[in-house]
């Protein structure tokens, strides 16, 4: 199979003096500098995979060779990279989504922690850096946000047809109804329900852009132990909404959250039961926080930028989450308990273990549900 080249993901091209300079945004050698219009445009189509040897075999014969070297520059400093071409399932595959991971944990640190450095540094920085390389803070920044947008915009268009493919796969008509969710399923799958998390979720997605089911389309919205883990209210309020465009009229939404009313109370009451019991369900919290640190980690309070979806971004009583609710538009927000919902298709709490989890005879979560009301929508779903 022929090596296909394509420019790398963070490729620059600059213009100064009439030349043009190609190199990465962390050059570790002198850019490549041209002024011959015929080569930038040959090394323009680089712009998609192409195959090098293909490309300098179409020029002239006195061109080759310094069509060559030029590539073996472009490669060399990194400008020019080899396309990813393992097949999705093979080992290579999955090896890849795990250093997908790790780069975005990566990537969450580090952007918070270029913030940092940026603010610390004040004016200084966007001198220095346009002293050093010609480029300052701003175009940079601005580099870096059309790679991620480009990369969104990308995946946008792949969305809708990976997720048809799966609901295919499941045998789901995103168009029926009386359908039963169960989103943020984890590895608790409800059997009858549509089970959805993010990867490897039955069906796999990111809630944050939408569901992919019509209009009062389901009867049963069964969502555990998620909404902590969304920024409040930016992603919440979205996401809530959508609840509501998807529940038929009349049809029930069961949230079950952290409660932190009890996490208070336990805090006030010096309770070191409820905070050493946690350990019990949860292995990996701390062995020795301060009260303090175990009820701010829990309830949300500066979450680590690289634990992504895992940490909690908000915490709720009964008054909070009744609000919000009543704010997206749903009605008859009531508390219930542990397994206790009137309706018989919603005691399925048991299928998450957080939910289950307890601290003597009462368990950590808040369990609240609500009813739908009539949405005027097209109709049409969510992809």
């Amino acid at each position: 199979m022929a090596i296909l080249l394509v420019f790398a993901p963070d490729a620059l091209v600059r213009f100064r003096g009439g030349h043009v300079l190609i190199h990465t945004s962390n050059p570790g050698m002198p850019a490549f500098e041209t002024d011959n219009p015929a080569l930038i445009a040959w090394v323009c189509q680089f712009a998609r995979p192409a195959d090098p040897d293909q490309l300098r075999m179409a020029l002239p014969a006195s061109d080759r060779t310094v069509a060559g070297q030029v590539l073996d520059y472009l490669r060399r400093s990194g400008v020019l990279v080899a396309t990813d071409q393992s097949d999705e399932g093979t080992p290579n595959a999955a090896e890849r989504s795990g250093r997908t991971q790790e780069k975005l944990r990566a990537l969450a640190r580090s952007t918070y922690e270029l913030a940092c450095d940026l603010l610390g540094m004040g004016p200084a920085a966007e001198q220095e850096l346009v002293r050093a390389s010609g480029i300052g803070v701003e175009q940079r920044l601005l580099g870096m946000l059309a790679a991620t947008d480009g990369l969104r915009k990308e995946l946008q268009s792949m969305r809708a047809s990976a997720v048809a493919m799966q609901l295919q796969g499941l045998q789901i008509d995103a168009r029926a109804r009386g359908l039963k969710l169960h989103i943020g399923c984890g590895q608790g799958h409800l059997p009858g329900w549509i089970n959805i998390d993010v990867h490897p979720a039955p069906l796999a997605l990111n809630v944050l852009r939408g569901l992919p089911f019509s209009d009062a389309s389901a009867e049963f919205v069964f969502v555990s132990h998620l909404l902590e883990h969304l920024y409040f209210p930016r992603d919440v309020q979205p996401f809530l909404a959508e609840l509501r465009r998807v529940l038929a009229p009349g049809g029930i939404v069961r949230i079950v959250v952290p409660d932190i009313g009890k996490c208070i109370e336990a805090y006030v009451r010096n309770d070191r039961d409820f905070f050493a019991s946690r350990r019990e369900t949860w292995p990996w919290w701390p062995s020795n926080p301060t009260r303090l640190e175990d009820f701010l980690a829990y309830a949300g309070a500066g979450p680590e930028p690289a634990f992504l979806f895992e940490s909690h971004k908000y915490g709720y009583d009964f008054e909070t989450l009744q609000r919000v609710l009543n704010d997206a538009g749903f009605v008859s927000v009531i508390e219930s308990g542990y397994m206790a919902s009137e309706h018989m298709a919603l005691r399925v709490d048991e299928i998450s273990a957080v939910a289950r989890a307890t601290y003597g005879q009462r368990h950590y979560s808040l369990f609240v549900e609500a009813s739908g009301i009539a949405w005027a929508g097209s109709g049409a779903p969510n992809s």
